[in-house]
């Protein structure tokens, strides 16, 4: 994942922490839809975040193919919203984007039920909640050579949920606080820890700010907020693989009203990165542009029981316009093989004034998983169709391709193959315990095109398409293995432990170097009421 890139380019590492316990089954029949900073769910479709690869996983897509009882791409439970990278701004480490390990650390424990229906509304008071989540964050990363990185941070948040006022439209409000503690490190911890107003890193031991508030109005089961808050789709989904989750400021729509389907529309402008306490302009995770809005819409079609199709649309204005699309399916039962197959295209264009230049670029990647009991075994083809790298918005899992896991291989006219083992205790007896191991090749990155129209060291793009004094190319590889438990009954029942280790190695000119990432991540949920 890209936890922080040498070329300067923020990566997801903390994603494959987060990726790994979203991984349920669905996104992997093994946790395929995960990034490998951070976490993993249920199995969902594009749209639909399943919970429980969505815990683990990050990206809905990778989510799908976990061989689960449910099958959804998208997983857009807001547990996959924890992020770990930094985005264009570039830190001096490498930081990953990847799905798998963003669900992982910013999984939610214990997600919340499905709305009722306005005509069923309790009431402002009466169907309100006060969640807490505490989460120990312990990161070690290493790049030969280069860079070194230690950090342990407590995090914690107070969420406050609240029903809507009854009759035909209710009103209610969402509220939240977020504090850390940073207990040892910050040696280039970057956005691990507390980052100042100016971008740089500061000495804080603890910090305290608003992490989400917001107005919200619901109709039947439409419900339609403004202010920060979290949301889920496959372009803004909040890359939650750090102590504390990143946050967007803007208007959103979810609406369930229709049959087996649901409906998103937004647009957003601003904001809270991790690391920081104060709002930021959105901006482009490899190209570190601005983008000044971002608006979405789109939605998924669950048309059998375990399929479903996604289609969205979003535009960053003056950046670009970007389209995506996915099918799930899964069939058969895990007592004998149930079989799972996810596939899914991103094609971006640049519009207006074209701030990132001339883009047009497609990336799709297919993935077929298998599943036998507790063992689930995935195989996933992932290629970029273009002369820029896919690029997605900073502070997010927008990059729902199967082999976004470490890092994610998606230079220009770059392929990848990864192999991808599951095992999920459920199935054998041991409830709360699972685990995952995959291998990951990629090669065929040319960047030659992109660095020729970026030769000049001054150029905004010069850093991202060149690497040791050529234009980005080779081949590379990664492992990694992330498993975690979660606790079935007792007082800490829902608390989950998880581990992640993962290893990259690359060429001497392709964009993300050596490194290896070790993290320890305990979620600790509490229900106050």
């Amino acid at each position: 994942m890209k936890d922080t890139r040498s070329k300067n380019r923020s990566k997801k590492t903390g994603a494959a922490t987060f990726f790994y316990c979203a991984f349920t089954l669905p996104a992997l029949t093994l946790a395929a839809n995960a990034y490998a900073d951070d976490g993993v769910t249920e199995p969902t479709s594009e749209a639909s975040k399943t919970q429980t690869v969505a815990q683990t996983l990050s990206s809905p897509a990778q989510l799908a193919q976990t061989a689960q009882p449910t099958t959804t791409q998208q997983n857009n439970s807001s547990s996959k919203r924890r992020a770990e990278q930094g985005g264009q701004v570039r830190n001096d480490q490498p930081d990953t984007t990847n799905a798998i390990v963003n669900a992982e650390a910013s999984q939610t424990v214990t997600p919340p039920a499905p709305p009722s229906s306005q005509a069923a509304s309790k009431g402002f008071i009466a169907d309100s909640h006060l969640n807490l989540q505490f989460r120990n964050y312990s990161d070690y990363f290493q790049a030969p050579n280069t860079i070194y990185r230690h950090a342990w941070v407590q995090g914690a948040q107070a969420n406050f949920e609240s029903g809507y006022t009854q009759g035909l439209i209710g009103f209610g409000i969402d509220a939240s606080l977020f504090g850390a503690l940073k207990l040892d490190g910050g040696n280039g911890a970057g956005n691990m820890v507390h980052v100042g107003k100016d971008g740089g890193g500061s000495q804080q031991l603890a910090w305290a700010y608003p992490g989400m508030y917001d107005i919200k109005g619901r109709i039947s089961e439409t419900v339609v907020k403004y202010g920060l808050q979290d949301v889920t789709n496959p372009f803004l989904e909040p890359h939650d693989n750090r102590a504390l989750p990143p946050t967007f400021l803007g208007v959103s729509m979810v609406s369930n009203d229709l049959a087996h389907t649901e409906l998103q529309a937004g647009s957003f402008t601003k904001v809270d990165a991790r690391g920081h306490t104060n709002l930021t302009n959105l901006t482009t995770s490899y190209g570190g542009t601005r983008i000044d809005r971002l608006t979405y819409v789109g939605g998924t079609w669950h048309y059998a029981k375990n399929g479903e199709m996604a289609l969205y649309v979003d535009q960053a204005d003056d950046v670009w316009r970007q389209y995506y699309g996915s099918v799930a399916q899964s069939f058969g039962d895990p007592t004998t093989i149930k079989w799972s197959g996810l596939a899914n295209i991103y094609s971006t264009h640049d519009t207006g004034a074209s701030r990132q230049g001339h883009i047009n670029s497609n990336a799709y990647s297919v993935s077929v998983s298998a599943q036998h009991g507790p063992h689930a075994l995935l195989l996933g083809y992932q290629q970029v169709l273009g002369d820029q790298f896919f690029d997605y918005v900073n502070e997010t899992n927008g990059i729902y391709l199967t082999n976004s896991m470490d890092v994610d291989y998606n230079a220009p006219h770059e392929q990848s193959l990864q192999l991808r083992y599951t095992f999920d205790g459920k199935y054998a007896g041991v409830p709360g315990l699972k685990a995952m191991f995959w291998g990951q090749y990629g090669w065929g990155a040319d960047a030659s095109a992109g660095a020729a129209e970026n030769a000049s060291p001054s150029a905004p793009l010069h850093d991202l398409y060149w690497k040791n004094g050529e234009p980005v190319h080779g081949h590379h590889h990664e492992f990694g293995f992330i498993p975690s438990y979660t606790l079935q009954s007792g007082r800490f029942k829902d608390t989950k432990v998880t581990f992640i280790a993962m290893w990259h190695n690359s060429q001497y000119h392709y964009s993300d170097g050596n490194n290896m990432e070790y993290r320890l991540v305990v979620n600790v949920p509490v229900k106050v009421f």
